[in-house]
């Protein structure tokens, strides 16, 4: 961007007052260096803040030299900084017409005028600076932008087709018109924009890429499909390419398409992040049905990502999924802690690891596992609760508390985090022998969900503690009624008593 460089106000003023009623190359009145000693101090008490002495020294040189337009400007500064808009509009108004040739103005102008929402003659702004210096890119650029944020759209495409004569074709150009032409709902100019790019460029697949998702989304399938057979016809590789005309020809045979995949997932040249892409959708379907072949299959095509790319956390984190879901949780431990090793980030591979942990009541490893995750995530509630759970399996109630506690603070809006919570606490009262505490925190987590035969269960226990057989006795039943499977649970039952 070419831009004028401007003499310092200061000096600036000295030559506005001397050349306004004299000739160039006369001496500097008096009054002149007195009037831009008034200036310096407006300035001087701008930096300090001292808004309204700064008004007033600026007032005083426009009073005297009243189409001073570095006054004027400088005024305009202040009176932003003192919220008062409309005066700051007014003379920066001013400055810009008393000098028309410094752009500088007109920026502050144009900015002024964003600011107040007066979007339309921020564009008229710029329109002139265009004007000045046709040659400037960018001058087109925030003229164009002006006009969309005032809801013109179609002049700002008039904008960028003055642009496109400067320059040529330009994929910025091209991509902006593209946009407004898709907001205007003018698909058939949208799509002759992309087109415009890929007959500049016609050995570039990414523009037909572009052109080919827009017809997607657009629904015209039968384009899509033409423009993605052009891709390959240039690049047999190009693995979006073959995915989309799999994905299109695949109908309702998920397995099939899977499969199709092989060759992609093969090739270590293509892009992780495209494999998973595509992967993601049916391991969460399998996440759902629990597909013995569908499992099979994805967990073919995640065991090739280890092999073509062992060194990516995501493939780690994907073939834990699958061996998850698939039943093989010590397969899928091994997988995300392999995960964490590239990458410790991500918090949820540390949560599917945690609760693994907690299934396999493998209580050592859930302990060490939450404190190590709690290092990198403080404010991760899960991370309490399960920390706490796993010291409950190991018979240390009160450092079980110390977790659960910090769990409860957090989990006020997970209301099924918050009933573990109070339930694992609960437990921890117990194992304190605690009981009218146990009670009463069970008690709380019956209102979250009274139908848990665990929380039944446990409460009946607390009630024959608390000597309370009768009412022992109703829990366990209750809880035998909603499905409680625990080993003892039928026993305590039939005998009326507490089996542990």
């Amino acid at each position: 961007m070419s831009k004028k460089i401007l003499l310092p106000f200061s000096l600036f003023l000295s030559l506005s007052l001397a050349a306004q009623h004299e000739e160039v190359d006369a001496p500097i009145t008096e009054a002149a260096v007195q009037l831009q000693e008034v200036f310096i101090d407006g300035n001087r008490e701008k930096l300090l803040g001292n808004w309204e002495k700064a008004a007033a020294k600026f007032r005083e040189v426009l009073e005297k030299d009243p189409k001073n337009d570095a006054a004027a400007y400088e005024l305009a500064r202040v009176y932003e900084a003192m919220k008062d808009m409309e005066k700051a509009e007014a003379n920066a108004k001013n400055a810009a017409e008393w000098a028309p040739d410094n752009p500088w103005y007109k920026y502050y102008l144009a900015d002024l005028y964003q600011k107040v929402n007066k979007d339309k003659e921020a564009a008229a702004v710029y329109e002139k600076l265009v004007k000045m210096e046709p040659q400037n890119e960018e001058y087109y650029f925030k003229w164009a932008y002006y006009l969309v944020r005032a809801s013109l759209p179609a002049e700002a495409i008039k904008v960028y087709d003055q642009l496109e004569k400067l320059t040529g074709i330009h994929e910025e150009v091209t991509r902006h018109k593209h946009t407004l032409y898709l907001g205007m709902g003018d698909y058939k100019k949208a799509a002759k924009e992309l087109q415009m790019l890929i007959d500049k460029f016609p050995n570039s697949p990414d523009y037909r890429h572009l052109l080919a998702t827009f017809y997607e989304q657009t629904g015209e399938k039968e384009k899509a499909t033409a423009v993605y057979k052009e891709i390959l016809a240039l690049d047999p590789n190009d693995a979006r390419a073959k995915i989309a005309l799999a994905e299109e020809s695949k109908g309702s045979d998920d397995i099939r398409f899977l499969n199709s995949l092989k060759p992609v997932f093969e090739n270590p040249n293509t892009d992780i992040d495209l494999k998973i892409k595509e992967i993601i959708p049916y391991i969460n379907r399998l996440s759902e049905s629990g597909d013995k072949n569908l499992g099979n299959t994805l967990l073919a095509l995640a065991s090739l990502l280890e092999t073509v790319h062992p060194n990516s956390a995501k493939t780690y984190s994907a073939l834990g999924d699958v061996l998850n879901i698939t039943g093989q949780p010590d397969r899928a431990v091994e997988k995300y802690k392999k995960c964490l090793e590239l990458d410790e980030t991500v918090w949820s591979v540390w949560e599917q690891l945690l609760y693994l942990y907690a299934d396999k009541k493998d209580f050592e490893n859930l302990v060490k596992t939450s404190e190590n995750a709690l290092d990198l995530f403080p404010n991760q509630a899960v991370a309490h609760y399960l920390n706490g759970l796993g010291h409950n399996g190991l018979h240390r109630p009160n450092d079980a508390l110390l977790s659960l506690q910090q769990a409860l603070m957090m989990s006020s809006k997970n209301p099924p985090l918050r009933f573990n919570t109070l339930k694992e606490t609960a437990e921890s009262y117990y194992q304190l022998k605690k009981f009218p505490l146990a009670e009463s925190t069970l008690g709380e987590a019956s209102n979250l969900n009274a139908n848990d035969p665990a929380l039944l269960e446990r409460m009946g226990d607390v009630q024959f503690q608390l000597g309370k057989q009768s009412n022992a006795v109703q829990f366990w039943q209750k809880a035998l009624e909603k499905g409680g499977k625990s080993p003892f649970l039928e026993r305590k039952v039939a005998e009326g008593k507490l089996v542990e």
